[in-house]
């Protein structure tokens, strides 16, 4: 049994949460309980865990997993893996890292995940037509334990998915629905994980820009404003930059002022910098130089 696993995620979680060691322990055990838990000197009753799960909003299955399986580490390397090669567009590595797994076949959420990655590198590669793709990804949503496919938010990122499929494919109304459905269900909610939030802004993003290539420009223009004003109360920065920059374009064709569209591309640009993207930068000075004199 792993229980030192278990004891690093628990204080791991906690700590995202902005958790103190009392907080978790309220209306379920000691301080001094959860103290030990952590060390890795104690095994949790099967009641305080599900207790503890339910708190740190992980499926009580993960911490369980971890309790069983020696795996729990090889797991995160694996998923942090396919996740650089995915930002790197690489994805024939993708699908090799996938099939040669060996440590996926007892935990069930990572098996989600993996087959979840796999269908986008293989749509991305034209593996499979974006409708494979698309009856792949519901497949999953709709066949998968709920309270497992929800552990990191994994039902929102494929819904997100099955939007931007749709979007690439020329299906607009389709994607903006899924979009909507997204932002409708969990926008207004007061989680207490702020990791959420980076995936419910890349959302936002997503329907700003389909939103712009649809000409709409004045609803792409509540959606950048929507995205900078989440991005700030969730200190989640990094789409900043991109939100100004629909919002100056979205300026540009609604004939605001040329002082106000300089101040947007003038922001955004100081985002670009400070955030050190190298290809936006040069879009920027490229394309709006005119508004940046």
């Amino acid at each position: 049994m792993e229980m030192k696993y278990l004891g690093l995620e628990i204080s791991k979680l906690r700590a995202e949460l902005g958790m103190s060691q009392n907080e978790l322990a309220k209306n379920i055990c000691t301080q001094s309980t959860i103290s030990r838990i952590e060390a890795g000197e104690v095994y949790p009753a099967i009641d305080t865990l599900l207790k503890i799960a339910l708190k740190l909003q992980v499926p009580i299955e993960y911490f369980i997993e971890m309790l069983f399986h020696k795996n729990v580490l090889e797991s995160e390397t694996l998923i942090k893996n396919i996740e650089s090669h995915i930002k790197e567009h690489n994805y024939k590595k993708v699908i090799s890292i996938i099939n040669k797994n060996e440590i996926a076949k007892e935990n069930i959420w990572l098996n989600f995940y993996l087959e979840y990655m796999l269908h986008i590198a293989q749509y991305s590669l034209k593996i499979i037509s974006p409708d494979a793709c698309i009856s792949n990804l519901k497949k999953i949503l709709n066949y998968s334990n709920q309270t497992t496919i929800q552990f990191r938010f994994l039902h929102i990122k494929i819904n997100n998915s099955i939007a931007n499929v749709y979007g690439e494919n020329g299906e607009s109304e389709k994607c903006l629905y899924h979009y909507n459905k997204i932002l409708k269900e969990h926008m207004h909610k007061n989680y207490n994980d702020h990791k959420i939030f980076e995936t419910l802004i890349t959302v936002l993003f997503n329907k700003c820009k389909i939103l712009y290539e649809l000409q709409d420009y004045e609803a792409a223009l509540e959606t950048a404003n929507q995205g900078i004003q989440k991005s700030k109360e969730s200190s989640f920065f990094f789409l900043v930059g991109q939100f100004l920059y629909y919002k100056g374009q979205c300026l540009e064709k609604t004939n605001a002022a040329f002082v106000e569209i300089k101040e947007v591309y003038k922001q955004a640009l100081f985002f670009f910098e400070f955030l050190e993207l190298p290809f936006y930068i040069r879009a920027i000075k490229q394309n709006k130089k005119q508004y940046l004199d």
